[in-house]
């Protein structure tokens, strides 16, 4: 009878409660790491080979779920807001770790396509250790968000690197025809690629149909086992096309991809457990002493590379601090790696002989250090306590009786968009006696310099007539959301009322669309979205309206000249009259 299951279970609780008691000296990531070890083949054999193997298909899942979160931090927008630091801290501990890597096994006797290939894997750091070590420490900040950023944007660039590269080296070095060399890529790139893409944009598709919480993990689950099965199955990267469907899933539905990745973080914690406790069955102790001159030059050589290259990057970003932190915490080297290895020895098994173990001995020191060293830069950066349920409760504020806003800022778009809305968007900014901040942003060299939009006389001429003070911005950007959020703050905008896309059919999001989740998140005032049918904004159901409109309809003599300037209908002549909200 086959026990692995049940013996992970029961020693999966040892580990939590040890990992608990001990949690103030060591990360509890080490503690399963330490565990597997002693229930493993160097150990005390409980779980064997066959046992480890059986599992590789549950921990190849649980490494793709965790691949897959690493798209919450890939989000352009955010990397964009972090460039400054971002760009050259990753820029310059990839590089030098890869070249530091390449020259130190190369001095210490690899051949070239040995020293090649042991560069390129040097520069993965492992997300799911990174990951475990900061829920652990409930780490929440910019530093915090950096490392996290930065083990995705390491990851992706070891991933293209190493699928640009390797089969080149491959044919280079005579240990690969041609139609191996394309066929190695096409794995590794083209197919991985096309995966994650369609896991995706399934996910995209039918998840928003899933209303409840558990059908959507279970979906995702599901979609996500495909993923991984389908990688398997080509002999592709299992990495590559988890981290594609994140990538996908967070850059183009912002608002679904919020749910997805909430709804994964629920089994985060089972997922670490079971991931690291057969990790560490995985460790073969006596690696360590076969790694020899080129595994030692391998890890101080990576070890160097990342903690200095991370350092030169955080100078030019005038942190070199917060660089070096960065560079302690991406030490840890897993996951991606372990796969890299696999590949490596399965097309060119000579090849691989050597690459395997140098990289499996340094994982051993890496994994044991790795999370220490992450752990000790989080700390130090003062961000641990601050992400998770421990935070001290506010008291709760007194409760204002009423609330009255004197500036309301609202994004107007077209013409024809803000005709049919005009009418309800003044009588809620009337209804306030607000004054209205309304902001138009061009597109660059779609106005001509100094000329003041049609829209915005439009909506100063109708206001007037209510007796409505106008405050007219106009901006030219290709940034909206940045833009919008802008004029918030310039203008001390109270509150801010803008339209977004309404749901049309049962597999379209009732969505949050990029600029409204962008002007959401950024500013500090409330935000009022209504949503509007983008194809007709006539089309939006009477029910997202207030009843100011009905009480506008029993006064025609106040509105009738104003209805003849925006072209709105009476509502009592058609009871399914409908009006959008500007988008």
């Amino acid at each position: 009878m086959d026990y692995s299951l049940l013996i992970i279970a029961t020693l999966g609780g040892v580990a939590i409660l040890v990992g608990h008691l001990f949690k103030r000296f060591v990360p509890e990531i080490v503690v399963f790491l330490a565990l597997g070890v002693a229930i493993g083949p160097e150990g005390l054999s409980l779980i064997n080979e066959d046992n480890v193997k059986s599992l590789e298909l549950l921990t190849q899942v649980a490494l793709g779920a965790v691949i897959f979160l690493i798209g919450d931090r890939l989000r352009l927008d955010d990397l964009r807001a972090q460039r400054l630091l971002l760009v050259p801290i990753n820029t310059a501990q990839v590089l030098l770790a890869g070249v530091l890597t390449f020259f130190a096994v190369q001095a210490a006797g690899a051949d070239t396509a040995t020293a090649l290939v042991l560069g390129l894997i040097a520069t993965e750091t492992g997300v799911l250790t990174v990951a475990a070590t900061v829920k652990e420490q409930r780490a929440k900040g910019p530093a915090t968000d950096l490392l996290l950023s930065s083990v995705g944007v390491t990851n992706v660039a070891t991933a293209l690197l190493f699928g640009l590269s390797f089969p080149f080296i491959l044919a280079s070095s005579g240990q690969a025809e041609t139609a191996q060399t394309i066929l190695v890529f096409g794995q590794l790139v083209v197919l991985s690629t096309l995966i994650g893409l369609v896991g995706g944009w399934i996910l995209r598709m039918f998840s928003t149909a899933l209303e409840t919480s558990g059908e959507l993990l279970l979906f995702l689950l599901v979609v996500l086992t495909g993923i991984v099965g389908a990688a398997v199955a080509v002999e592709g990267s299992v990495v590559v096309s988890t981290l594609i469907a994140g990538l996908y899933i967070a850059n183009t539905a912002p608002w679904l991809a919020d749910r997805l990745f909430a709804a994964i973080r629920t089994l985060e914690a089972p997922i670490y457990l079971v991931f690291f406790v057969v990790a560490g069955a995985e460790i073969h102790l006596d690696e360590l002493t076969q790694v020899g001159v080129i595994g030692a030059a391998y890890a101080i050589a990576r070890a160097v590379g990342k903690l200095g290259g991370a350092a030169l990057g955080g100078l030019a970003g005038r942190d070199w601090k917060l660089g070096f932190r960065t560079g302690a915490a991406l030490l840890p080297h897993a996951g991606m790696a372990i796969a890299l290895v696999a590949l490596v020895v399965e097309q060119a098994p000579e090849l691989g002989g050597t690459v395997s173990g140098v990289v499996l001995g340094s994982i051993v020191v890496f994994e044991l250090a790795g999370p220490i060293a992450a752990r000790r830069a989080i700390r130090s950066s003062g961000e641990t306590g601050k992400g998770g349920s421990g935070e001290a409760i506010e008291p709760i504020p007194e409760v204002l009786s009423h609330r009255s806003f004197d500036r309301v800022l609202v994004p107007v778009g077209s013409v024809d968009i803000i005709l049919p809305r005009l009418p309800f968007l003044l009588d809620l900014v009337g209804t306030m006696r607000a004054e209205l901040i309304a902001v138009h942003i061009s597109r660059p060299g779609t106005v001509e310099p100094g000329a003041e939009p049609e829209v915005l006389q439009l909506v100063e001429a109708v206001a007037a007539e209510r007796n409505i003070t106008v405050q007219k911005v106009h901006k030219v950007s290709e940034a909206v959301a940045q833009s919008l959020v802008a004029a918030v703050r310039d203008h001390d905008a109270e509150l801010v009322v803008m339209g977004e896309p309404a749901r049309t059919s049962l597999l379209e999001p009732s969505r949050w669309g990029l600029i409204s989740q962008r002007v959401v998140r950024d500013v500090d005032v409330p935000v009022l979205v209504y949503p509007v049918d983008p194809s007709d904004p006539e089309k939006v159901p009477s029910v997202y309206l207030r009843r100011a409109q009905q009480a506008r309809a029993h006064d025609e003599g106040a509105r009738g000249e104003a209805d003849r300037v925006v072209g709105v209908d009476d509502p009592d002549d058609d009871p399914e009259s409908t009006h959008p909200v500007e988008a």
